[in-house]
């Protein structure tokens, strides 16, 4: 060769390789196929090989770049035969419209997977994802993190042990320990999906939420709508301060602030051993009552047996005076246990005092005995009827062996039971009775003995009237068999009603069966339906099946035994 030429190479070599090494990376318009060849620049090369591997490494305001994605970092390795290049501190990954960075990068420029790792940040619009280990497809744009991770945006904060984020479809999937923290609640599940666009997520499996008041909520998944708070679960369950409300689905709306429970409705006190069962029902946290409808009933466990309340509406309320706490029954009351079994329109049950009130025609039965008032109350302590108490237009009556009616009536009544049975009645005010006494075995009639007084006291013995106790002035008058007649066997307004005693049956009969309400209070307004998904009117969570799921990530490379 030239020995001009040859100085002239010498001299010339150098600043052409600086020249190609510092030269502007190719345009958008100069892209190749997926697998080519990295470009980068850098202040400083050297070459050297690892593991007979030769490399390039490049230090100082390293930019290297494939398609439509540069890559910035401090120091690199290049290997130019597998066309893999190793990025350190400062690492910076800019793609289209999404922006990562980490302390450490590993890509691979054939398979155009990135692999970062060390105080990775993840940024898409109003996303911010955050972790220590994450996979990332430039292609499929499918990010996936394994070790623990964080998914910020304006709405939520989202962690988890392992996730899927797909950038293409504007979703993620998340595994594991899985956190949802919105405004109003912290959701906690094993697998969730997440709409990053309508900030909707669905859980399946076990849930549990807990809002900022202190209410809990347990469903097996359900769809949440986190920017308008509204959910729907399945076979859900509420937990407030008072009372457990579940069902098959379960509404919640924050916004209106109530829970709904559609289909096998169930609402237990948790102190009162009280249960409330119905098709469906909702509660108010605004106004702090919870309301059960269709074939709703309630039950309160006695020492005995069950004491049962059905009627077309059951309204539990709470309230910071414990006083005031209270179950209400409207319209077509019907009342049973053993022994006692009654109806009225309307009842409230105050729980502090375990009282219950009948109001708007009352009735009861307790074995042979009939009661009625313009009010009763029955006080159920110690798991047993203790005491009942008739206001106003009292009046007991009680069927003999004969089928004759005593009759007992006055202004107020007090009715003491031991072991769920009358023991005895006090009559108080205006007092009057019409006894028929019998003897041989009560199968012989003796007479008819009719008073009148201030006070009385009956004492029963097997539930049926054994002694009667007359107070101030008693006046009364006998009289034998053949001189009783139909005027004065019946004291003013004496009614035998026992083709309404309710029976167990009767409980559990819709209320449409007996007389369907007219109208629903106005303070206890109607719920309206859940709002459907658009374009899906089912509640079922939409959850990945594993074949689609695998489909999707089929280009991610899955780490295997992560340190």
């Amino acid at each position: 060769m030239d020995p001009v030429l040859t100085k002239l190479m010498k001299y010339f070599l150098p600043i052409v390789c600086a020249i190609i090494l510092l030269s502007p990376i190719p345009s958008e318009a100069q892209r190749g196929n997926k697998g080519k060849k990295i470009r980068y620049r850098a202040e400083t090369l050297t070459v050297g090989k690892r593991a007979r591997e030769r490399y390039q490494k490049l230090i100082g305001k390293v930019v290297f770049k494939q398609e439509q994605t540069t890559v910035y970092c401090d120091s690199s390795y290049y290997f130019k035969k597998r066309n893999v290049m190793e990025a350190y501190a400062n690492v910076k990954i800019v793609d289209d419209s999404v922006t990562i960075y980490s302390d450490e990068l590993l890509y691979d420029g054939n398979s155009r997977i990135s692999e970062l790792r060390k105080n990775v940040r993840y940024i898409k619009g109003d996303q911010r994802l955050y972790t220590d280990n994450l996979d990332y497809n430039l292609d499929t744009e499918v990010a996936y993190y394994f070790l623990g991770g964080k998914l910020q945006d304006p709405t939520n904060t989202l962690t988890s042990r392992t996730a899927y984020s797909y950038g293409q479809e504007d979703y993620a999937l998340f595994y594991t320990d899985v956190v949802l923290i919105s405004p109003e609640y912290t959701l906690r599940t094993d697998t969730l999906r997440y709409d990053l666009n309508t900030k909707i997520a669905y859980s399946e499996g076990p849930t549990i939420i807990e809002t900022d008041d202190g209410e809990k909520l347990f469903s097996e998944g359900g769809i949440f709508r986190t920017e308008v708070d509204q959910s729907d679960f399945d076979d859900g369950q509420v937990q407030t301060e008072d009372y457990e409300l579940e069902g098959d689905k379960l509404y919640f709306d924050d916004i209106r602030r109530y829970y709904q429970s559609v289909g096998n409705a169930v609402l237990t006190a948790k102190n009162d051993d009280v249960i409330i069962i119905g098709e469906e029902g909702y509660h108010n946290k605004n106004n702090g009552y919870s309301k059960v409808y269709g074939k709703p009933i309630m039950k309160r466990i006695l020492e005995a047996d069950t004491f049962y309340l059905a009627a077309d509406t059951l309204v539990a309320i709470e309230d910071a005076d414990e006083s005031k706490e209270r179950i209400l029954a409207y319209h077509n009351v019907r009342i049973f246990k053993e022994g006692l079994q009654g109806k009225a329109d309307s009842a409230a049950y105050f729980l502090q005092d375990s009282v219950i009130y009948l109001y708007g025609d009352p009735i009861l039965w307790s074995d042979q005995s009939q009661i009625t008032a313009d009010t009763i109350t029955l006080d159920v302590t110690e798991d047993q009827i203790k005491k009942m108490n008739l206001y106003r237009n009292s009046f007991l009556t009680s069927e003999d062996t004969l089928l004759n009616h005593n009759q007992i009536k006055g202004r107020d009544m007090e009715a003491l039971f031991v072991e769920n049975a009358i023991d005895f009645v006090d009559v108080d005010g205006n007092a009057e009775s019409i006894y028929y006494a019998l003897e041989e075995g009560d199968s012989t009639l003796m007479g008819l003995s009719k008073m009148i007084c201030s006070s009385m006291k009956i004492e029963f013995e097997d539930s049926e009237m054994s002694l009667i106790r007359f107070y101030v002035k008693p006046e009364g008058q006998f009289f034998p068999p053949h001189k009783i007649t139909d005027d004065v066997t019946r004291l003013p307004g004496f009614s035998w009603r026992i083709e309404e005693r309710p029976t167990k049956a009767d409980i559990f009969k819709a209320s449409s069966e007996l007389a369907a309400p007219e109208e629903t209070p106005s303070e206890l307004e109607e719920v309206p339906d859940p709002t459907p998904l658009p374009g899906n009117t089912s509640l079922q969570p939409r959850i990945e099946s594993p074949t689609p799921r695998r489909e999707l990530l089929k280009n991610v490379k899955r780490p295997q035994n992560r340190q």
